[in-house]
């Protein structure tokens, strides 16, 4: 039976492969973006309905999107996934309040705030899934990424309260977070600079930012059609996915996996040679 979904930041990237798979396989398609009319215009022919949505927007003006997008097909909207993404570059000590709020807007509170509109459509219908377009930022602070990881962890604290919430409250809706590294999208050729302020301090930092994301761009390792192919997977349960349990939080890339796993490793290592010290904080110490 077909599903309905919902999918933001569809102008270019993962998102118009998703929308473009998806009406391949048959499923409904409600496209968003940004001056979606002429940045969406690529994607009428696949029968998608497209539909303006800035992710940037205030909660009652995403809320009255979501309510809109749900009564376009009769039985409301199956899969979200949030897609649309900004990515920012710089110092902590050279950002400033307006740059980091930029990138919360679209990478944090656009999801949240679509979160916040739908899930009692969801509750009310019993089912349903959320996916939340990560990174291995979300694991990993790289120097020079630190807007872009602040929204990235944000956003995965979020979503792994809202499984822990809803595995009580509505068992039947899931929450999935992917992963992933470093795919062939235009993302990176897109990345934001915050303004150089200290030229005397961080220009040299600001150039080799410059010229670690110009080398990215074409040197992707991750195949982005396989990417896709994947998630659509993982929601659906079926290719690779087929008859496991998906968790919360799925990796994609092997640089994007080994991020994940090094700070794993890394961080069992630090509660293992730390285990005495932080136990010896307890009120009775453990017998």
């Amino acid at each position: 039976m077909p599903q309905t979904w919902l999918i933001t930041g569809c102008s270019s990237g993962f998102g118009e492969l998703f929308v473009r798979k998806l009406r391949a396989a048959g499923d409904n398609v409600i496209a968003t973006g940004r001056s979606a009319e002429m940045k969406l215009s690529h994607l009428k022919d696949t029968g998608a309905e497209i539909l303006d949505l800035d992710v940037s927007m205030s909660s009652d003006a995403i809320r009255a999107k979501i309510e809109h997008a749900w009564s376009l097909f009769p039985d409301g909207i199956d899969v979200v996934v949030n897609n649309a993404g900004y990515i920012l570059s710089g110092a902590v000590e050279e950002l400033n309040p307006e740059d980091l709020e930029n990138v919360m807007k679209t990478n944090f509170y656009g999801p949240f705030h679509i979160t916040q509109a739908i899930l009692p459509k969801m509750r009310a219908k019993g089912k349903g899934t959320l996916l939340y377009m990560s990174s291995q930022a979300g694991w990993y602070g790289d120097p020079g990424a630190s807007g872009y990881c602040s929204s990235k962890f944000a956003l995965e604290g979020m979503a792994e309260c809202l499984s822990r919430e809803l595995a009580y409250i509505a068992p039947g809706i899931k929450i999935l977070l992917v992963e992933p590294g470093y795919f062939s999208t235009s993302v990176f050729s897109k990345t934001n600079f915050a303004p150089l302020r200290n030229q005397t301090d961080y220009g040299g930092f600001f150039k080799v930012a410059q010229d670690y994301v110009a080398d990215v761009i074409g040197n992707e390792p991750g195949d982005s059609d396989k990417a896709v192919d994947r998630m659509i997977d993982l929601v659906k349960g079926t290719g690779m996915a087929a008859g496991k349990t998906v968790p919360l939080r799925v990796p994609l890339g092997s640089d994007g996996w080994g991020k994940v796993k090094e700070k794993c490793e890394e961080t069992l290592k630090i509660c293992e040679e730390w285990e005495e010290l932080a136990k010896s904080t307890d009120k009775k110490p453990a017998a």
